[in-house]
């Protein structure tokens, strides 16, 4: 294959890091949400890990199964829309997750979508997910030996940029085991994807917006306080760590992901 000419190599890296940093936009509140509930919970350090992982897995969801994923955080942000303006009281945030994956479930089983779910969506979250667990797990290691936690900006830009660069090396691996026995299970993977962004999107819009509406005090109130505080610079780091990975990958030749 001919080498391309330097004007359009530019271009690629140039488009690359942008899209990777769009993919850093969307990634840093949903990581920091998910990082605030494990944290609440009490796993400490070590909440970097599940919040890592089931981030990277939804933004992989979200970037390999098309309209299902748009249908799924569709269903997701209409639902919490809903519990915010009729109910927000009586259901709370689990409520709200809860009724989404619900209503996202049923959805899936019962609409035809024009673009079919394949076994390279849940390889594609697999990957996204091994990634994300792998540099949670280094981020809780280093936070643990050291008397300070890290700053959502650096950490946001650390996952991203090593999180993203994993997921784009290994994704192939993966959908090669998931496609060597067929698409026997398209209809219940379609149903899990629709009804796990279902769930994704209804929390991260609730976490969003319950502050800003005033509800009342939740276990998560003061953790959320923290998480409005940081979320800004959080931003900037994840479209800095998406835009450098971008760059990166561009430019050591590493192929772009599609099915």
């Amino acid at each position: 294959m001919r080498p391309l000419p330097a004007p359009s190599r530019i271009r690629l890296i140039f488009l690359r890091g942008l899209v990777w940093g769009l993919i850093g936009l969307i990634y840093a509140p949903l990581f920091l949400g998910l990082l605030a509930i494990f944290r609440d919970l009490g796993l400490g350090h070590a909440a970097f890990v599940p919040a890592a992982a089931l981030a990277s897995a939804a933004g992989a969801t979200l970037y390999g199964a098309r309209q299902v994923a748009l249908a799924g955080t569709a269903i997701g942000l209409t639902v919490a829309s809903l519990v915010l303006l009729t109910s927000p009281e009586v259901l709370g945030l689990w409520g709200a997750v809860g009724l989404a994956v619900l209503v996202g479930a049923a959805l899936g089983w019962w609409v035809d979508f024009p673009e079919r779910c394949s076994l390279q969506v849940p390889a594609k979250a697999v990957a996204g997910l091994t990634a994300g667990a792998l540099c949670g797990g280094v981020l809780a290691l280093a936070e643990s030996l050291h008397p300070f936690e890290f700053r959502a900006a650096s950490t946001l830009a650390f996952l991203v940029s090593v999180a993203g660069v994993l997921y784009v090396a290994t994704v192939t691996w993966w959908v090669r085991r998931a496609t060597a026995g067929g698409n026997r299970y398209c209809d219940l993977i379609e149903i899990a994807v629709v009804a796990l962004l279902a769930g994704l999107g209804s929390g991260g819009l609730w976490l969003g917006a319950a502050p800003l509406m005033g509800l009342g005090e939740s276990g998560l109130s003061a953790t959320m306080a923290n998480l409005e505080a940081e979320l800004p610079l959080a931003m900037v780091g994840g479209v800095l760590g998406g835009a450098v990975a971008g760059v990166l990958l561009e430019a050591f030749g590493f192929r772009w992901v599609h099915d």
